[in-house]
């Protein structure tokens, strides 16, 4: 929203009035999972999907164009195993 040129009140409200459903949301989805077991999975899959999207779509881009290709490669490699790292750890 700064570069497309909105003031610093109206990123806020902007902000504060797309998560204003978000509680809604919520709430349908906890029932929803409470309510059939085996969807529990394919949301947790969503989310993660969506997460990563996210990041292909939004982060990566800038992050390359911010600090250079190696260094993106460096921190996205070294983020990975450092996931990869704690699951093997945690045991998930």
């Amino acid at each position: 929203m700064e570069r497309a040129g909105f003031g610093h009140a109206q990123q806020f409200w902007g902000a504060v009035l797309t998560s204003a459903p978000q509680p809604v949301g919520a709430v349908i989805a906890y029932l929803a999972v409470e309510e059939i077991n085996g969807l529990l999975p394919f949301s947790f899959a969503f989310a993660a999907g969506a997460m990563l999207a996210l990041v292909v779509a939004e982060l990566a881009p800038e992050a390359y164009a911010a600090v250079g290709r190696l260094a993106a490669a460096a921190g996205t490699a070294l983020g990975a195993a450092l996931m990869l790292m704690l699951a093997a750890l945690l045991g998930v």
